[in-house]
Order: C-alpha cells, then structure tokens, then sequence
C-alpha cells in the first residue's frame, strides 16, 4: 500500500487506507444503507441526464443556437478526459466520503447556474461546472461497487446501479418536455438541483458513518502511527507535488488542449470562425496537432506516471477494453447526437415525443446489462457475452439506416434502436468487470477512470464529428431542398422554425436534415468494426479463478482480508440464491 515519493519517503494512499478500513468495521446494514444511497443517487442523476436531453434541444433552440448543441457535449467529454482520472486519484488520496462530498458540490451548483442563464455563453459556463459533479459521481459510483462486492457478483450490482434509467426514461421526459411547453424551462434545471441534494444524502450519511467508526475503532489513528514509522511524512507542497505527479498533470494539460484545439474548430469553423481558411480556424488546429505531439513526446518520454501506466500491469486486457467501450462509444455519439433534433422536425412531433421514440435503445440496453450481470455471476465467464453483443450491435446498426428514413414508422424506429440496446448492453458490464478484474485492488480506481476516460474522448471526438459534419452538410442540402425565401439561420438552429414552415420548404427541410443523418447513421456501421478488432486480443479468464490462475493468465489480481466483513452478496450466496430474477442487497 506504499509508494515511494523522492525522498518524502514511503507514502500510504490515505483513500485507499480507508477503504480498508472500512472493511473490517461495516456491519452487512451499514453496506446494504450505502447501497440503497448509492442506487437512489444513481436515480437522481438519470432523472437529471434524461430530462437535460430532452430539453436541451428546445433550450438551445430559444437562446438560438441548436446548431452549436454538440459544443456542450463536446466541452463536458472533454473535461472529463482530464478529471475523471483527477477525481478517481483524489478518492484515493482522501478518501471515497470527501471526494463525493466535493463532487456533489460542483453538481449542484451547475444547476443553479443553468436554471438561472439569460444566453448561451452563460450555459456553456454552467456545463464547466457541471462537468466536475457528473464526472465526480459518473467515475466513483462504479469504484464504490468494485470496493463493495467481489468479482463474481459485481456485474449483478453495477446493472442494477445502472437500472434507474428504466424509472426515468418516461417520466422525466415527459416532467421536462411539460417543462419547456409551458414556458418554465428554467425549473427543468432547478428541479434537479433539489433532487441531487435530497437523494444524495442517504449515501453520504453512509460513508460518512463508515468513516467515524473506523476513527472511533482506533484502527485509524494506528494505521497513521504506522505510516510515520514507516518514514518522513510529507509536507503539505509534497503532498501537492506528489498528487500532481500521480494525475499526471503535464499530461492531462496537453492532451486535453490538444483536444479543445483540434475539436472545437470542427465545430465552429463554419458558423462562427469564418470557414477552414481562417487564420482563427488554421491556428487551432495547428496548436491542437502540437500540443498532441508534446503530449505523446511527455507520455514516452519523460511521465514518471503516464495516464495510460501500462508499464505497471502484466496484462493488456484493460488497454483492450477501454479501446472496446471507446469505440462504441464513439459510435453512439456520432450517431445519436442530433437524432432529437431529426425527430423532431422529420415526424413533426414535440421533444417528449422524440425522446420515446429514441428509448427503446435505453430500455433493453438496461435490461440486457442487468441480466448479463446474474448470468455471468451464473456461469463464470464474460467474453462470450462481448462478442455475441458486439454482432448484434452491428446487425442493428445497419438496420438503423432505413429505420432513420423520414418515410419510416415509428415503430421501425423503436424496432432498431432496441436491437443495437440489446447488443451494447451485452458488451459493457462484461468488459467493465474484466478490466476492473485484471489489475490489483490499489489500481481498481486508476483503471476504472482509464475505462471512462476512453469513452469520453471518443465522446467528444463522436459528438465533435457529428457537429463538424452536421455544419458542413445541412446548409448545402437545404439550399438544394428548399425552395423560395427562407431565414438561413433560423432554419438550421431552430425546431420550431422548421415545424412552422409552408408545406413544400418543410418536406424541402425533412429531405436535407433526412440525409445528413443518413450519412451519420452509415459512418457508425463503418466504425463498427473497431469493436471486434479490440475485442479478439482480450485475454480470457473464468471470474471464479484462484489468484494463481488469474496471473497465470495475465489478469493480475489481490487477495481479500481475512479480518474483512464479507461483500456484500458473496459468491456463497449467490451460489445459494440460484440466481433469481431478483436480489437484495442482503
């Protein structure tokens, strides 16, 4: 549990300290309360995801700028490049209990801001913010699960972690489209700010209670002897210095300016820096490509702890399994992006609408990880359930080019979102327990944000070439499609404006918006492929291995503490349990 700091001498992970702690002090209630906070926190923040997409669109469209949409998201994966890893390091350096406390902080705040935003610079500002909260609870959420639960059972508590969606899908769509109709958009963000406070107390409450009988037990106060015995403590500019080495700080830096320079061009280049041979435009993105080069020159170089430490794991499973979440990720987000918007203006229907049509993905992608989960606690295996999901996936993904059509039932829509829900839903709970599984317990949180840092890289570069494409194209096919007199900008940034237009310009519109989202739709069965290729080099291991077996085969991982309570639904109990269609905690 010690590293070594320069001459600082050994330094013990506090955060890390106190989850083991927390092990030989929580009682099975005191892990089923923390449990019960974490699935209501998890219901909170999919009320608040699912109601900010659906009237995000709308909010956009009133402060007159849909067509700059993707900046949000592009902005809010960018961050999280850096902070996931930053946050899961702070969890390990103070503890899980603070680094939550600070995220909730930031969450909520944003919400304020956005609830209280005249224009759309002051939105963009509120999702800086935002970006630290939902990051925070986005990265420590499954790091909690993975400190709480053993291998074996983990699918099963990050599916049902997971199923809250299903709660929210309907009813915060409709809260948030009933929101914007009547004119009171604002409340669609202050709601959230009540729902976060109020369901994130149950959680904190828990780790906090955990945290005080672990001083009140003495375990802490000897285990700090320990670490001054063991060797000089650091001062508190050491601990700075050491911290901003162990998150990579001159990494993160130049690869998130790397991004920011490279991404926000394609975005803005053609409606607002005055096109790709502006001086502006031409500058970035020089400046992005030089700031990649710094960051892959650093990393080989001259890291001491580079973001990927690939150095420190025998095994490369967790590499491939980032590069699998990232490519469907980035396939999800260029192909989904404007697809609110699409159907909204190509079916004529409002945002509460669009949004069921699109949640047929979400249900079976909920369902579909919950039942992977008891089925992998069942059989002891998770790759077949990877590639079984990835051929799905890609089967729905080529049926979703038709579907899109603007000539296509709804139900056809519902039809192929649901398939490609069932065949990712297969692939993530899998390959998040490999990764977690392959490495030892002390890097659980590093890897866990390696795996969601890789997902919001490729977010943003999906959203980022959605956007760049979306910008090119959509101009050029209106000016072919529409006929007569038109307001240009209006017509490519508002929802409303299209819906209102004469019959011959709207189905001009449809066909223009209908192609663009076409060529969206065919880029993501192309990209596809990427899933297999980083699938196949994954390195199989059974979940009920010994330690032994398990670094035989390359995925490296530690023994539990004798003196520890048991996880909570051990594979002991499971093994009992015959794995029913539903589980307590218990």
């Amino acid at each position: 549990m010690s590293e070594a700091s320069g001459s600082a001498g050994p330094v013990v992970l506090s955060g890390v300290k106190k989850v083991e702690l927390y092990k030989k002090v929580w009682s099975r209630n005191d892990q089923i309360f923390i449990f019960v906070g974490l699935f209501l926190l998890s219901w909170a923040i999919t009320w608040e995801t699912t109601i900010t997409s659906t009237v995000t669109p709308k909010v956009t469209s009133i402060l007159g700028a849909n067509n700059l949409s993707s900046i949000l998201s592009t902005i809010l994966y960018i961050l999280q490049t850096a902070l996931l890893p930053m946050i899961s390091k702070l969890s390990d350096f103070t503890g899980r209990a603070e680094a939550y406390s600070f995220a909730m902080t930031f969450y909520i705040v944003s919400f304020i801001i956005m609830a209280s935003a005249n224009n759309y610079p002051t939105l963009v500002g509120a999702k800086v913010i935002y970006a630290f909260g939902y990051s925070g609870t986005t990265i420590l959420g499954p790091i909690l699960i993975g400190d709480m639960t053993s291998i074996v059972n983990r699918g099963i508590y990050q599916g049902l972690y997971n199923a809250p969606v299903l709660i929210n899908l309907f009813v915060a769509s409709s809260v948030g489209s009933n929101f914007v109709e009547s004119g009171r958009w604002r409340w669609s963000f202050g709601i959230n700010c009540i729902l976060l406070g109020v369901t994130s107390a149950p959680l904190l409450a828990g780790l906090w209670n955990v945290q005080f009988k672990v001083k009140r037990s003495g375990l802490l106060v000897k285990a700090e002897e320990e670490e001054r015995n063991s060797g000089p403590r650091m001062t508190l500019w050491e601990r700075i210095v050491w911290l901003a080495i162990e998150i990579d700080i001159v990494g993160s830096l130049l690869l998130i300016g790397g991004l920011c320079l490279v991404l926000l061009p394609l975005v803005l280049a053609l409606p607002k820096w005055g096109g790709w041979s502006s001086g502006l435009t031409l500058g970035t993105l020089i400046s992005g490509v030089v700031c990649w080069g710094l960051f892959a020159l650093w990393e080989l170089k001259f890291s001491p702890k580079p973001i990927i430490p690939l150095a420190r794991w025998e095994s490369r499973t967790p590499l491939y399994g980032v590069l699998v979440t990232s490519s469907i990720t980035l396939i999800s987000s260029t192909n989904w992006q404007f697809l609110a918007t699409y159907l909204q203006i190509s079916r004529r229907v409002d945002s509460k609408t669009a949004i069921y049509l699109e949640c047929g993905y979400n249900v079976m992608y909920i369902i579909t990880e919950v039942s992977v989960g008891f089925l992998m606690a069942r059989f002891k295996v998770w790759r077949p359930f990877i590639w079984t999901g990835i051929a799905i996936a890609i089967v729905g993904l080529g049926i979703m080019i038709p579907a899109r059509l603007p000539t296509s039932s709804d139900a056809f829509v519902v039809v192929s979102q649901s398939i490609v829900g069932l065949g990712t839903g297969m692939c993530f709970i899998p390959v998040l327990v490999a990764v977690q599984s392959s490495v030892p317990h002390n890097d659980l949180a590093i890897v866990t944000a390696l795996f969601q840092v890789g997902g919001s890289i490729a977010a943003s570069v999906g959203s980022t070439m959605a956007g760049a494409i979306w910008n090119a194209l959509l101009p050029t096919k209106i000016a072919e499609y529409v006929p007569g007199e038109y307001d240009h900008a209006q017509i490519i940034s508002s929802i409303t404006y299209v819906q209102s237009l004469p019959i011959e310009q709207y189905d001009g519109a449809v066909k223009a918006y209908g192609e663009v989202q076409k060529l969206l739709n065919i880029i993501a069965v192309s990209l596809s492929v990427l899933t297999f290729v980083f699938a196949v080099p994954m390195q199989s291991f059974g979940l009920d291995q010994t330690e032994e077996t398990r670094i035989a085969s390359g995925a490296k991982n530690t023994n539990g503490n004798p003196n520890e309570v048991p996880s909570i639904l051990s594979e002991d109990d499971i093994s009992k349990s015959d794995i029913k269609p539903t589980v307590s905690p218990a």
